[in-house]
């Protein structure tokens, strides 16, 4: 049956969706959790901060030992509306994967969920989610629907479309 659930995560309201859809599956199932996110270099600066001051991971990182040395007044989220991808906000934009993260881990922990474990990972979504899934044996892969539209969905071509034309396991596909 699923005893290895992979969840890529990346903080939308279609993503916590999954991420509570993938809890209950862990719980029910007694499935083994490991969340992965992938790193948005090269996406547009301006998704990013309102992602992160959606979640609120702008303040926790701003109290992060590894990045006052690099943040200009401790402001990750102004670096990154300035649109340059330079080495302090390509920082700032782990960092905040690290704590989209460890937020993420906390809540499947209370959500019952079983092992849970987590990584961040950068290059193309898709192909590491599948990395990612491949390499802990996942039976299932739980993902949300970003829902971007059809005119960027049909240029740049949809994360959850290419992980269930590409996996060679279950994928669930949360609206």
């Amino acid at each position: 049956m699923f005893h290895n659930i992979l969840l890529a995560y990346d903080g939308s309201d279609n993503g916590r969706r999954a991420l509570e859809t993938a809890c209950e599956f862990s719980k029910k199932l007694g499935a083994d959790l490991k969340i992965v996110h992938v790193l948005m270099h090269g996406r547009p600066p301006q998704e990013l901060v309102r992602m992160a001051e959606v979640e609120h991971l702008v303040k926790q990182v701003q109290t992060s030992p590894s990045l006052q040395l690099v943040l200009p007044d401790g402001r990750p989220a102004e670096m990154l509306r300035q649109g340059a991808l330079d080495g302090g906000s390509a920082r700032v934009i782990s960092a905040l994967g690290d704590q989209l993260v460890a937020n993420a881990k906390e809540r499947c922990k209370t959500l019952g969920a079983q092992n849970v474990t987590g990584s961040v990972r950068l290059g193309d979504h898709a192909e590491e989610i599948l990395d990612a899934a491949n390499e802990a044996g996942a039976d299932m892969i739980v993902i949300g629907s970003r829902g971007l539209g059809k005119i960027r969905s049909a240029v740049l071509g949809s994360v959850s479309q290419k992980v269930i034309h590409n996996a060679t396991q279950t994928v669930v596909v949360v609206k």
